[in-house]
């Protein structure tokens, strides 16, 4: 059965490349790269019956999952995966359920705190600041999600990436849950901007939140409290 991939441009990364990795191509990125057609990457591949397990790779880094994907479950290293499903008769297969994820609560703070602070920090300091810390609080969780956080620099580069899996264990539907990514400050290995930084957060590779904050040397604070650099 001939499948056409597709990932269209969304939540404004600068993309050079995109592949698509899965079981029917051994994961590899070359032999699933994509070109460009207007504003979409396609790749056409003829797949036999059965369960495929795949993700796209931008720019030979970062992983995320097909939006448009009907089905997904854990695979490798427990990672959720899009999936796709034939039948012996070449039919795909489609999953009727509707399932639901609701952000109630975001922040960003320089602590990872137990407890909801409803304090959203913009300015950091490198030099004082050790961490850049969101918190992303979930209610009306039904099925199971991957959630990934991107770091963008201020001139459009991905800095850091990372992905949880999201679900709401049994017994605990009325519950919210509660996901913290966050980047370290203090590495030396790493180079840090300073500018206007931006965290975008993307379900199931699509793309639903970004927020930005600033990161560099504070000399001093203004009256009006707003740092300056």
């Amino acid at each position: 059965m001939n499948i056409r991939f597709e990932y269209k441009d969304n939540g404004d990364l600068i993309i050079n490349k995109v592949s698509v990795i899965g079981s029917f191509n051994n994961y590899d990125v070359n032999s699933g790269a994509m070109k460009k057609e207007n504003d979409k990457w396609v790749l056409d591949i003829n797949l036999s019956s059965g369960e495929h397990y795949y993700k796209f790779i931008i720019n030979d880094r970062l992983k995320l999952n097909d939006p448009t994907a009907n089905i997904y479950l854990p695979h490798v290293n427990d990672e959720i995966y899009s999936v796709i499903m034939i039948n012996e008769n070449d039919d795909r297969l489609y999953n009727n359920t509707e399932y639901t994820v609701n952000i109630e609560k975001y922040n960003i703070t320089a602590n990872v705190y137990d407890q909801y602070v409803p304090i959203n920090k913009k300015d950091f300091d490198i030099t004082m600041d050790k961490k850049v810390v969101t918190r992303f609080q979930f209610t009306n969780v039904t099925g199971i999600h991957a959630v990934t956080a991107i770091w963008v620099t201020p001139n459009g580069e991905i800095f850091d990436s990372s992905e949880n899996i999201l679900f709401t264990p049994k017994g605990e539907e009325n519950k919210p849950i509660d996901i913290w990514f966050w980047i370290e400050l203090q590495n030396s290995k790493r180079n840090y901007p300073s500018g206007k930084w931006a965290i975008k957060l993307f379900v199931d590779g699509e793309f639903v939140l970004e927020d930005e904050f600033v990161l560099g040397k504070i000399n001093s604070y203004s009256s009006y409290g707003q740092a300056r650099y």
